[in-house]
């Protein structure tokens, strides 16, 4: 899959998403928040982080050893450049040393907006691929508060994450930045749709008769068009096919 078709992928889903968030933004079921959580939330200084590290037994392996020694800082280096970027979402160290549903060697972290917490992002090293050299690890986040959260301001969260769980390789435009891009994306889009789609299960009235418009547009060259028309084979079947008609 080449990359301008990969970028293409991109930007078709960050246009979807904005126009899903509009559309959600202004359902008149929108959810709402009491007087003081909505402070909490909107109208307070980001969280200081308290952080819980875990506990790290002396018997670990080598490899999972290293990986807990290397992602100590992870919280305050994605807080320092969270505070450089005005952003409202911090992270904090959780004591957790075993997580997902497999109870793997990883670190967790709680994700605050300003003094609310929000989610949850765990690490863990990728099966027996980890070293110093080749630091590949899987790394998954969840967002429990999204809608109240802006779209721009969610997304460049994400982007932190993935810039430093990512390598961009020798391009920064490299495959594995590509596709975080796509996941980010497509995560986005996943959870607006889902609450705007309109379910069997639903009962008359209830999406207000919004079937569901889309509306979106290209800027753009259309060299891959001319390239097509004007390909030898083609041309020669068009031409084929005026002598017929006549």
């Amino acid at each position: 899959m080449s990359y301008d078709f990969l970028t293409t992928i991109v930007v078709i889903n960050v246009i979807v998403t904005f126009i899903l968030l509009q559309k959600v933004g202004s359902k008149a079921n929108r959810p709402r928040l009491k007087k003081k959580s909505a402070k909490k939330l909107w109208r307070s200084e980001p969280v200081v982080p308290r952080h819980d590290p875990p506990k790290i037994a002396g018997d670990l392996d080598e490899r999972f050893g290293r990986f807990f020694a290397e992602f100590k800082d992870f919280a305050d280096v994605v807080n320092s450049l969270e505070e450089l970027c005005e952003s409202r979402f911090r992270l904090q160290d959780l004591p957790d040393q075993y997580i997902g549903p497999g109870a793997m060697y990883g670190r967790a972290f709680a994700i605050y907006y300003n003094q609310t917490r929000v989610g949850k992002l765990e690490i863990h090293p990728r099966h027996g691929n980890y070293s110093t050299q080749t630091p590949e690890v899987s790394t998954s986040v969840e967002i429990d508060w999204a809608r109240f959260i802006g779209f721009y301001e969610l997304r460049d969260f994400l982007w932190i994450i993935a810039t430093y769980v990512t390598s961009p390789g020798p391009d920064p435009n490299s495959k594995e930045r590509i596709v975080a891009g796509l996941t980010i994306n497509s995560a986005l889009t996943k959870t607006l749709w889902d609450h705007y789609r309109i379910s069997q299960y639903d009962k008359p009235g209830d999406n207000d008769g919004d079937w569901g418009d889309l509306e979106l547009s290209f800027q753009g060259t259309a060299n891959s068009y001319i390239d097509s028309r004007d390909a030898p084979a083609r041309v020669q079947r068009a031409s084929k096919a005026s002598r017929a008609a006549l």
